[in-house]
């Protein structure tokens, strides 16, 4: 199907869909000499060598992790990789710094841009990135080779799977159903809302490069504290309702953010949610008129 590149400026708010746009970053910033400088010199974990899945799928769910063995110039060609550099927004050159931030303000409104996120991703030749899914909105730029973008509709996700997300399994069996290809040239990116599923190839004879810039939103996560919620019941052999009642989703939200003060668990999203209060009731009220 095609897509018409869109201005970035005409995106704010939740994404309802995927959007192709160009998003207007330096290249040059994303050589391979610097990604290599930004790995080698990355704070604690954020520098991260991984093998390459065999496949588009990851059953296992946990990736192969190994060690940077020469320059990525050459450990790229040498062997199948995928490789990660986390926070670059917080801790990278200033250029780079500044350029995440100035994407963020095009489609992420500040009053409601939670837990504002960063990963570069750089892919050997041919290697894909497995089927899944993420709970928050990603803005994927590609700055380096192809990037093709294999969108699915989050209503094709069981709620098993949508429960999985942000608890231990986001890496999805691949089925028969439509999708959408975004077969991306530097220069363009790929606005993704959360929960849309998709899978990434890099053809080509070159790595693939690409900047994905992750938020959450009030809604993004008050969805996602039903979710997981859910998750926790159906762990004590309960059949929890789908999200969609104003009552019950309100109560599950509310629940998620006392167990939240009682364990530590999920702070940084307590007493967030879509209409901003933590009033059961008149969240509840709100819901179901």
């Amino acid at each position: 199907m095609a897509h018409a590149t869109q201005h970035a400026t005409d995106l704010r708010g939740d994404p309802q869909g995927a959007a192709r746009i160009e998003h207007g970053l330096d290249l040059d910033l994303f050589a391979l000499d610097r990604l290599d400088h930004l790995l080698v010199t990355a704070p604690g974990h954020d520098g991260q060598v991984k093998l390459a899945d065999d496949g588009l799928e990851r059953p296992g769910q946990r990736p192969r992790y190994d060690r940077r063995l020469a320059p990525l110039e050459r450990d790229l060609f040498e062997r199948r990789l995928h490789v990660h550099v986390y926070n670059v927004h917080e801790w990278g050159p200033p250029a780079l710094r500044d350029a995440c931030a100035a994407l963020l303000d095009r489609v992420a409104p500040a009053g409601d841009r939670h837990r504002p996120l960063s990963v570069l991703r750089v892919f050997s030749p041919g290697v894909a990135w497995p089927y899944h899914a993420e709970g928050e909105h990603y803005l994927n730029c590609a700055v380096g080779g192809r990037n093709a973008w294999h969108v699915r509709d989050r209503d094709g996700l069981s709620q098993l799977e949508h429960e999985g997300i942000t608890n231990g399994r986001p890496f999805l069996e691949l089925r028969d159903q439509p999708e959408d290809v975004h077969d991306l040239a530097p220069g363009e990116a790929l606005l993704l809302p959360g929960r849309f599923p998709h899978y990434v190839e890099h053809p080509g004879d070159e790595p693939a490069v690409s900047l994905c810039l992750g938020w959450w939103t009030r809604a993004s996560i008050a969805e996602r504290k039903v979710h997981d919620v859910n998750h926790a019941l159906r762990r004590l052999r309960l059949a929890p309702a789908r999200p969609g009642h104003g009552l019950r989703d309100a109560a599950k939200r509310q629940a998620f953010d006392a167990i939240s003060l009682l364990t530590g668990k999920g702070r940084a999203f307590r007493g967030l949610h879509a209409l901003g209060g933590l009033s059961l009731y008149a969240d509840a009220l709100s819901l179901a008129a």
